[in-house]
């Protein structure tokens, strides 16, 4: 079983997924809220490349489906045991008010490089960011201090794209100063993007366009 992309795996196995995950919520005394599986899953399959390590020779023979319940039941116990023990923080929440902490958390920058985060670097790379769409949310998601405010292409973009009015007034209302991003329920109405997909489509572009080139910079560079 190969994908190209993740949004191969999203067409041919949301359904699987989702199915599998009320069967398995609905027996389990601790309440998993789907749509938070559901992102986990799509950040564990990125962040550890799941999908490239399945190999029936390596699980006796098992069929990716199988394989892939496998997946999905050890996360869950994963998330339950988090839960009950009130260990659970879902992937879109931050409560640290300190933006540079917040920058080197979102964006995973490696943590063998000792590096002083430049904020204008990180803001610059994202203003380099060549799809619209992309720039935007990674914007909406790391809004740090007023660094990653939209521009007037990007709010001409969200008003094409959003069946909002205000769109201006939307932003303003949901973004949170001082802190790191914006809600997915929240990016979803300003981006033709379904919920379960945003982190995954935020982490790949962060690595390709801020996490790479700068940890390369810092490596090269240092801290002058």
């Amino acid at each position: 079983m190969t994908f190209n992309s993740i949004e191969d795996f999203i067409d041919q196995y949301e359904s699987v997924v989702r199915e599998w995950f009320q069967f398995k919520n609905n027996a389990n005394l601790t309440h998993v809220e789907e749509e938070d599986f559901w992102s986990e899953l799509l950040v564990k399959i990125v962040q550890e490349d799941l999908l490239n390590k399945y190999n029936p020779d390596h699980y006796s023979k098992a069929s990716f489906k199988t394989w892939l319940k496998r997946v999905l039941n050890n996360l869950y116990i994963d998330m339950s045991r988090k839960i009950a023990k009130g260990n659970w923080v879902p992937i879109d929440t931050t409560d640290d008010d300190e933006h540079l902490q917040i920058l080197e958390e979102r964006f995973n920058v490696d943590k063998n490089i000792e590096v002083d985060l430049d904020k204008d670097m990180i803001a610059k790379y994202v203003e380099d960011i060549p799809k619209v769409r992309d720039r935007i949310l990674v914007k909406l998601k790391t809004y740090i201090d007023g660094s990653t405010v939209l521009d007037d292409e990007e709010y001409e973009y969200l008003e094409n794209v959003s069946e909002l009015s205000d769109v201006k007034g939307f932003i303003s209302k949901n973004i949170y100063n001082r802190k790191a991003g914006m809600k997915d329920k929240d990016i979803c109405k300003l981006l033709d993007m379904k919920e379960g997909t945003i982190n995954t489509t935020y982490q790949r572009i962060v690595r390709k366009y801020i996490t790479e080139p700068y940890t390369i910079y810092r490596a090269k560079y240092g801290k002058n």
